[in-house]
């Protein structure tokens, strides 16, 4: 304690209160320090064992001085947290700037002077923006504040505080420099998301939950509130990123502070002790723990004048990382928060011989050992008391010696957070949106009421509560203006508000289809609903039971019982849906069972309520159209009758159909190719007629081609004249379909802006942005989805989860596209955005097309959905790219329905949310595709169907890669032993099981036969256009590449790529880099059947070098000439057994018939199976085996 004293208390500056994070053998007896700089988190760390005392003196004071002395520390305490938020506080701006731009400049800073609390390095100089630093210092002011120690003194701190939270309320989503201040581990200034500060933040975000920050002396101003709704996304992105820290981290010592003290931030205890497991087993040495696997900071071979290393330089720090006793002293606190003795005794006695004595033997932690350049041997650092090291070290000696209970230092209870918690009862309350709707329920037998009769509760939307929210935190002298208006989520919606004397209920955001269309669709909407209902069950954690408010129109019934939400309804009436259990009730019952919380923040109570009741005027500013002229022929066949006598310029006719920029993979040539009937010379040869390629739609111009002839909007403003205009306006007034106001409106939008001033009727301030709000607004009551996404796009909508969804995917190692990408316009997203600037990249890159933009989005919430709920359909594919995805999708309904891509593109425009969701699960699970008729004779019949067909359940890929991961299996690779001496390219078959496998697989397959032709073909393009690689080609990818010098993969032949082996030495095996830039390469292949092709031959030899690694491969490995050779070898088997491609390929040079197969390789080809005798892999590891020299090219080798 003494120790603690001296090098704690006394090196505290005497005016701000802040400590220096270390301490030298030179300035150690002075009781001073050489750093002039206070970083954030040490000084929070350094102060708690002075905390930890200070309770310790309380609780065992028996005299004055011991009472005065506890005094001492616990100002001690209160001046050093005072300090920092001084520090803070004078960057009010920045927070205030940051909540709204989350850039790296704008973050507060992480160090400042320790003698006059400014910053002391350039906002651009540093690695500033550490929410882990900002959310440890709110974590500890809130176990501080609830011990009973008072550190926040006025209403302006308790406002800054407030917006504190803002600030770090998004960690979820937003890239910093993490714990170690570099970002990513070459420090080249990239921040990437880290594991470490999404788990402080969410730790913080619960521990102020509530919590009056002037102790029992407070009142309802002093009460900061936080969303649950950020809690959980921080839940959901952490647990899915542990033990992992970050992209470049595989896994890193800091995560320690996650699943243990101080932020006890994971709730599954099965992850925790994972997580824990995989830490010490891979970082734990003699001297401690490394921070992270090729950590050079301080080693003997780190450059001291430069801070950033090269890619190939981190090899060398390979097994010479400094070792951290740090992360002992955490492994002690870990084993004394669980009570585990035996652990206690091992990491003391680890701990014990690293103490560093002073002369007056106290022991002392060292900051680390590091390995001299002379000998193996470590040595103990620079300085000898890392003051965060030792804090936590006394912390855990008072803890084992009895003189503070765990409970002490942990007032907040948050240890206890994997505790098993009771199930949850989700409290569902109807209401109708008026007395039919209400009679139509009551004949399900549910209770249901009126929205007007559910007095003393309002009821009022989602929107509403995030407009309320936003007086949050204000400060006219601070100049803050709280929370920024983000849209609140079901768990936020799930409780009753107190506002004045009156109580709020709120419907959740999904029922606003003002905000975003998908609520429109009712099979969506109640798919959602369940699945609300099962995210509300597994994920409520506040005291209360959740209460989900629905309101029921008249369109979500659509005058049947048997409608989807009909059906949901009856579902949740059984007490019982997605695992979770339901009660039905009406509001006023579940008043003294719901979770009610009160804003007290909100001034002036009633005009706020009043606002929010107020509906807006409805006034149709556009003509009525007949509901006839947009009919379900209209939307299914795509064509756009004009029943309005004006005459329009044909130039402007369908100029909303025209914008679009969706192209197709042609899928006609392979259905000419294999299924044609109508030639007589296709019929006897099956010869394509077109070659397989990116087809782009007819009449649809691209961004690229409108920039190309200086297309902008403001070129085409300028080139409208006032006559024109005048003319449209007219035709506008008399247009007698909602297809022609949109197509002049659109032609208004591009030419006049939204804000110009239509005068229609004339009337003022009719803006073509509000005539667009009306037009939206019709779309979505009739249901015209193509034309509901247009509009939607034009009024530049954004769905409620973009941002949640995109960071969802790239924490699962997904990058992100989006874009066109014939025209090479597209937008790589490798980290989370903010909302808004994430709706302007795809907005942006789309140029006019606002309808695919909307789509976009609609497909990044779907994938969302997928990779949280089905991650197994993403195990392929390392980058999503939106837009060529979606030309996959709008091909498969051309294939389906056996029609143009112009045709397939409207109808793709057209389908429902749900049905869009369905095809594109369809294509991400490789299931078979049914569309039903056209023209359904009735709205309820669906259009997609699902059909239990895999196509072919990409059997070929998926079952070799999942045969190669088993050993036992992976002799399926050689049909029979090959006659050298016993030995061949991979181990010895047993081939009966799979060739059983395989039989049986034909014989339960329905469809087998004369449909089976082109199947392959087909796999492969979907496969090649969704980027999917075989997942047994990435963890052998470092061994693969370090067998040989380099690998060259072709794409156009002008476009060589080629990967140096100097990858190797910055990656390590858990690492995705190398697998992107192999990505990087195979996406320069414009033919995906030809990319698949190269991603099997890659496989293969990833095979060679994992089975045989002592083989040399060569020098340089042409990827591309040895696709060619196995495909050489393929034509000589056809000549010789007179096979398919004897029609076309396989013929003397001069008898030779082009089939059009990409890249010049056989179609015929294309379309066999990975494996069997005559299957692509066979071939490939025949020339694989030939050029490694394990067997002569004739001998057979086959892949069963």
């Amino acid at each position: 304690m003494c120790c603690l004293l001296s090098f704690s208390v006394c090196t505290q500056d005497p005016v701000t209160g802040l400590l220096p994070p270390k301490i030298n053998w030179n300035t150690y007896k002075s009781g001073s320090s050489d750093y002039e700089d206070g970083w954030v988190r040490d000084n929070v760390y350094s102060i708690l064992a002075v905390w930890g005392l200070s309770l310790a003196y309380n609780k065992n004071a028996d005299m004055d001085e011991d009472r005065a002395r506890a005094h001492e520390l616990t100002q001690a305490v209160v001046k050093c947290m005072r300090g920092l938020l001084m520090c803070m506080m004078r960057q009010v701006n920045k927070v205030e700037t940051f909540k709204k731009s989350q850039a790296k400049e704008d973050a507060l800073h992480a160090k400042y002077n320790l003698k006059t609390c400014s910053p002391c390095v350039g906002d651009h100089a540093w690695g500033h923006l550490q929410i882990d630093a900002t959310s440890l210092y709110l974590l500890m002011l809130a176990e501080m504040t609830a011990s009973g120690i008072q550190i926040i003194f006025t209403l302006d701190e308790v406002a800054f505080i407030q917006n504190l939270v803002f600030y770090i309320e998004k960690a979820y989503c937003i890239p910093d420099y993490g714990i170690w201040e570099r970002g990513d581990k070459l420090n080249h200034g990239m921040p990437e998301l880290n594991a470490s500060s999404i788990g402080m933040a969410k730790a913080a975000l619960e521990a102020l939950d509530g919590l009056d920050l002037f102790g029992p002396e407070g009142g309802h101003s002093s009460v900061i509130h936080i969303l649950p709704d950020d809690i959980q996304q921080c839940k959901a992105i952490l647990q899915s990123m542990v033990p992992r820290e970050s992209n470049s981290k595989e896994i890193a010592a800091s995560v320690l502070s996650v699943i243990s003290f101080p932020a006890f931030a994971v709730e599954d205890e099965d992850l925790v002790n994972e997580s824990r497991e995989k830490i010490i087993t891979k970082l734990q040495g003699r001297y401690g723990l490394v921070r992270f696997i090729r950590d050079g900071y301080k080693t003997p071979l780190e450059d001291p004048f430069r801070l950033h290393y090269e890619p190939a330089e981190l090899e060398i720090f390979e097994n010479i990382e400094c070792e951290w006793p740090l992360f002992y002293c955490y492994l002690l606190l870990d084993a004394l928060f669980n009570g585990d003795d035996e652990q206690v005794k091992t990491y003391t006695d680890l701990l014990d011989p690293l103490l560093v004595k002073d002369e007056a033997g106290l022991p002392l932690v060292p900051e680390f050992f590091y390995v001299l350049e002379t000998s193996v041997e470590r040595k103990c650092g620079e300085y000898i008391l890392h003051l965060w090291s030792h804090s936590l070290y006394v912390l855990a000696c008072l803890l084992k010696e009895n003189f503070i209970a765990v409970g002490e230092i942990d007032p907040l209870n948050r240890r206890h957070c994997t505790d098993k918690r009771p199930d949850v009862v989700v409290q569902v309350s109807l209401l109708a949106e008026d007395e039919l709707v209400r009679t139509q329920l009551r004949s399900l037998d549910v209770p249901v009421q009126v929205t007007q009769h559910v007095n003393p509760i309002q009821i009022l939307p989602a929107r509403a509560l995030s407009s309320m929210y936003q007086q949050l935190g204000t400060n006219a002298k601070l100049k803050l203006t709280g929370r920024p208006d983000y849209n609140i989520g079901v768990l936020g919606t799930s409780m009753l508000y107190n506002v004045g004397n009156s109580i709020l209920a709120f419907s959740p955001q999904i029922l606003d289809y003002h905000q975003f269309y998908l609520a429109l669709d009712n099979e969506f909407l109640a798919d959602r609903i369940k699945s609300l209902v099962g995210f509300l069950g597994a994920n409520w954690r506040i005291l209360g039971r959740p209460i989900l408010t629905m309101i029921i129109t008249h369109s979500m019934l659509e005058d049947s019982l048997s409608s989807s939400i009909a059906k949901m309804i009856m579902k949740l009436r059984s007490g019982y849906i997605s695992g979770v259990r339901v009660r039905l009730g009406y509001l006023s019952d579940f008043l003294s069972t719901s979770c009610t919380t009160s804003l007290h923040f909100i001034p002036d109570s009633d005009e706020e309520l009043r606002r929010h009741r107020r509906n807006p005027e409805s006034h149709d500013m556009l003509r009525r159209t007949d509901s006839e002229s947009s009919s379900t022929d209209r939307t299914r066949t795509g064509s756009s009758s004009d029943h309005n006598p004006v005459k329009r310029r044909p130039s402007y006719k369908g100029m909303v159909k025209r914008s679009r920029s969706i192209s197709v993979y042609g899928t006609s040539p392979t259905r000419r190719f294999f299924h044609s009937t109508s030639s007589d010379t296709d019929e006897e040869h099956n010869l394509p007629s077109a070659t397989w390629g990116t087809t782009a739609v007819p009449g649809c111009n691209t961004f690229e081609d409108r920039a190309a002839n200086g297309w902008t909007p403001a070129r085409s403003r300028a080139m409208s004249t006032d006559m024109e205009t005048r003319e449209y306006l007219v035709q506008l007034e008399e247009a007698g379909t909602i297809d022609a106001q949109a197509d002049i409106l659109h032609f208004l939008y591009n030419t006049r802006g939204p804000d110009f001033d239509t005068q229609l009727f004339g009337g003022r301030g009719i803006t073509v942005d509000k005539l667009l709000g009306e037009l939206y607004e019709k779309a979505c009551q009739s249901k015209l989805w193509s034309l509901v996404r247009h509009t939607a796009g034009l009024l530049r909508k954004r769905v409620e989860d973009l941002a949640e969804a995109a960071t969802d995917l790239l924490v699962h190692q997904k990058q992100l596209t989006v874009g066109i990408p014939q025209g090479g316009h597209e937008e790589v997203i490798t980290r989370p955005l903010p909302q808004e600037e994430m709706k302007n990249i795809i907005f942006n890159v789309f140029g006019e097309d606002m309808s695919t933009g909307v789509v976009t989005q609609e497909l990044l919430v779907y994938l969302g959905i997928f990779v949280r709920t089905e991650p197994s359909l993403f195990n392929e594919m390392l980058r999503l790219r939106v837009g060529l995805i979606i030309e996959v999708m709008v091909a498969e309904l051309a294939r389906s329905l056996d029609c143009s891509g112009e045709d397939a593109a409207e109808f793709f425009m057209n389908l429902s949310p749900f049905e869009m969701k369905t095809l594109l699960y369809h294509i991400l699970s490789g299931k078979e595709l049914v569309v039903s008729d056209l023209m359904p004779d009735k709205e309820e019949e669906k259009q997609i169907s699902i059909v239990n067909i895999d196509l072919p359940k990409r059997v070929g890929i998926r079952k070799l890669s999942c045969a190669i991961m088993k050993i036992s299996c992976i002799k399926a690779f050689t049909g029979k032993p090959v006659n050298m001496s016993g030995r061949g390219l991979l181990p010895s078959p047993d081939r009966n099981k799979l060739e059983y496998e395989g039989a049986k697989e034909d014989e339960e397959d329905p469809h087998a036969g004369d449909d089976r032709l082109g199947q392959w073909i087909r796999r492969r393009c979907l496969d090649g256009a969704l980027n999917r690689a075989l997942r047994i080609f990435t963890p052998n990818s470092g061994k693969f590449l370090k067998r040989c010098v380099g690998l060259h993969c072709r794409g156009l032949k002008i476009y060589q790529h080629y990967l140096p082996n100097a990858m190797v030495q910055e990656m390590t095996p858990g690492e995705l880099k190398f697998a992107l830039c192999v990505e990087a390469a195979l996406n320069r292949i414009p033919e995906p059947e030809y990319r698949q092709l190269v991603v099997e031959m890659l496989m293969v030899l990833s095979l060679v070098v994992e089975y045989h690694p002592e083989q040399s491969l060569g020098d340089t490995i042409d990827v591309d000439d040895l696709v060619w050779e196995g495909h050489n070898l393929y034509l000589k088997d056809q000549i010789n057994i007179k096979g398919d491609s004897t029609m076309c390929c396989a013929r003397a040079v001069q008898e030779k018939i082009s089939c059009g197969g990409a890249a010049g390789i056989c179609r015929y080809f294309y379309d066999t199976a990975p494996s069997g005798r005559f299957g692509t892999m066979t071939y490939f590891s025949r020339v694989v085996a030939k050029r490694v020299s394990f067997l002569p090219h004739e001998n057979e080798c086959v892949v069963a």
